[in-house]
């Protein structure tokens, strides 16, 4: 006797409409009109000569990786290579060849994308951008009722502030249209990049761990050296700068930066625990909820890209001054090793991402 045996169809995986779900549709063309707009803002820099954001003169620029690019020779190269990405960008989002693109011009947009992506993201942005972000919760807090600090934000923040965060933004959406673009011309999915290269995948998540170890410890070490100065220990630092810091209640200022520190270790630590995935007991609401994936990839990205290139721009002070070997070591020592800091938080963000994401929605895989 005959018998047929019936296969159950395969559940059909919900398509999710959200738009930041669509973001290998959007992003190449988003990417493509900051390039635009940022290329036409740098071509006006150069004909009028006014506006361009790097001043080489500030002092605070010599912590800028581009602090000593003048205006006649950044302007116009901004302008240029913002143009370029616009036209290259717009290529890559009406690009439908998929792996049939080629090879050459695969290589080339995928390159020049990674590239102005990481200058954007890595060599634009300074350390007074990070430093802006340890001090924005007391800012936030305190800021509605004290006009003295008022006045110090609003003479704190000027141009170059707002081109930072324009850059940052600007690396962000070229990175998502990169690795959209060279997901899709490689013939893997263009949301989750899913394919047959499991073992880098198995890299990143094995050496997870230990990266958010390091990338935990690091900001601890930093907050370690100013707690120490606030309790009247002048370890690293010169006795009569250590002083004068003390009279004029500057060393309070990098306590709470040393308070923020030690809560971005906890948050780090957060990625390898079970309370980064489910919200805890003790939170009230949301207690038992899982954390949503975005509310801690998206911090942490930024933190360690800002950590990166803050990272950078003192170790570049640290070799013009001297400042490595000289008495006053624990000034800049711990802040020589944020670009190891950003480099694995983002190492352990990456393997967070993967160990979470579960089945892609668009190819159904695992």
């Amino acid at each position: 006797m005959n018998q047929t045996t019936m296969t159950a169809p395969a559940p059909a995986i919900p398509v999710r409409r959200g738009v930041l779900r669509r973001w290998p549709e959007w992003a190449p063309w988003a990417a493509t009109l900051w390039a635009l707009g940022y290329g036409l803002t740098a071509l006006g820099w150069t004909l009028t000569g006014v506006g361009y954001p790097i001043d080489p003169a500030d002092p605070n620029s010599a912590m800028a990786l581009l602090g000593d690019v003048p205006a006649d020779v950044g302007a116009p190269l901004f302008a240029a290579v913002a143009l370029a990405a616009a036209g290259t960008g717009a290529v890559m989002a009406r690009d439908r060849r998929g792996a049939r693109a080629p090879r050459w011009w695969r290589r080339f947009a995928v390159g020049f994308g990674g590239t102005l992506a990481a200058v954007l993201l890595v060599v634009v942005p300074t350390t007074r951008l990070l430093a802006l972000v340890g001090y924005l919760p007391v800012i936030v807090f305190r800021a509605p009722f004290d006009a003295e600090i008022r006045a110090d934000v609003a003479a704190a923040l000027g141009v170059d502030h707002v081109h930072q965060v324009v850059a940052l933004v600007g690396g962000f959406l070229w990175a998502a249209a990169t690795v959209a673009y060279a997901r899709r011309t490689a013939g893997s999915c263009a949301r989750c990049g899913r394919s047959d290269r499991t073992s880098r995948v198995a890299t990143v998540r094995r050496w997870g761990r230990v990266a958010v170890y390091v990338a935990a410890a690091i900001p601890a070490l930093y907050a370690a050296t100013r707690w120490v100065w606030v309790a009247g220990v002048p370890m690293g630092m010169d006795e009569q700068q250590y002083a004068e810091a003390r009279a004029g209640g500057s060393l309070w200022a990098g306590a709470w930066l040393a308070s923020f520190a030690l809560v971005g270790t906890v948050l780090t630590l957060g990625l390898v625990q079970g309370w980064g995935e489910v919200f805890p007991r003790w939170v009230p609401v949301l207690r038992g909820r899982r954390v949503p994936v975005g509310l801690a990839v998206a911090p942490a990205s930024v933190v360690a890209v800002l950590a990166t290139s803050g990272g950078l721009g003192l170790i570049k002070v640290g070799l013009a001054e001297d400042l490595i070997i000289s008495a006053e070591w624990a000034a800049v020592g711990p802040a020589l090793l944020w670009p190891l800091w950003g480099v694995t938080l983002g190492w352990g963000t990456l393997a967070y991402w993967l160990r979470r994401r579960g089945r892609c929605a668009d190819c159904g895989a695992r």
